[in-house]
């Protein structure tokens, strides 16, 4: 089981180097913050191999913490990847659900969502990565699309405001292969939302988030019991069979020199 921490480690300070993987650059605004790079320090510091129930810790100092709810899926602790990683390599339903994610941030003008992991065997067919939705209002989902032949291998990303304004991405053909990923996910008043992979945009919504349209990361708020969860999926053939160092979500939306300089951050350390 992963062990519950004393305390948060804050990930806020530009001046603070962080654990595992340390702090990034781009460092403000953290809603949580998982890092998998230290056994010791790091958001999980349990055994090598998870079980259902094991938290991993958030170290932004907001104490959205996670769960593994794995069902039949084997998920374990890999020191020897890059600093330390979460991995799955099968697709049987299981995830990191966050029951803490509440109310203190709603209403918000913008978010971002960013990995940093690796991908051991080429993904196939869907594969999400992250989902927040309560069926209606605020919505947020990726899914790494890796199919053979049709449709080709892409990325989707799809946003609902809590104004039931669409911004969507939607898909854009990227063959994820094997190795690191950096990927990066953002939206915001006045601007498109956007996909970013390994450091460059990837694609971006036609629409933007207007001046009135705001995000509720809040799975106890007016849409109830919401999907709320990162790394894989309650879809059992759609989970996300790969490597996570690190999640990062963010109250704002990350500028793309900001997510080049990330990408420079976290690639030589895997």
């Amino acid at each position: 089981m992963g062990l519950t921490k004393p305390f948060a480690f804050m990930g806020s300070g530009t001046s603070d180097p962080g654990v595992g993987y340390g702090n990034p650059p781009f460092n403000t605004s953290l809603i949580a913050y998982y890092d998998f790079g230290s056994s010791t320090e790091g958001s999980y510091t349990g055994s090598v191999s998870m079980s259902n129930g094991d938290l991993v810790t958030d170290l932004s100092g907001n104490e959205k913490h996670s769960t593994l709810e794995d069902s039949a899926q084997q998920f374990t602790y890999e020191a020897s990847v890059g600093k330390g990683v979460i991995s799955t390599t099968t697709k049987q339903g299981g995830y990191f659900f966050m029951p803490d994610l509440t109310g203190s941030f709603g209403a918000l003008t913008g978010f971002t969502m960013e990995f940093a992991g690796n991908i051991p065997l080429a993904l196939v067919n869907d594969n999400l990565i992250f989902r927040f939705d309560g069926g209606g209002g605020s919505r947020a989902e990726s899914n790494i699309q890796q199919y053979a032949s049709t449709p080709p291998k892409r990325i989707g990303f799809d946003v609902r405001t809590e104004e039931n304004n669409s911004v969507n991405v939607g898909t854009v053909n990227q063959d994820t292969g094997t190795g690191f990923f950096h990927l990066v996910y953002t939206a915001g008043q006045g601007l498109t939302s956007k996909t970013y992979y390994n450091g460059s945009e990837l694609g971006a919504s036609s629409g933007t988030m207007v001046a009135t349209d705001t995000f509720d990361f809040d799975r106890n708020g007016p849409q109830t019991n919401c999907n709320s969860w990162f790394g894989t999926s309650n879809f059992g053939t759609g989970t996300f069979p790969a490597q996570i160092g690190v999640f990062r979500m963010y109250s704002v939306a990350m500028p793309a020199s900001s997510v080049l300089a990330n990408y420079n951050f976290y690639q030589p350390q895997f």
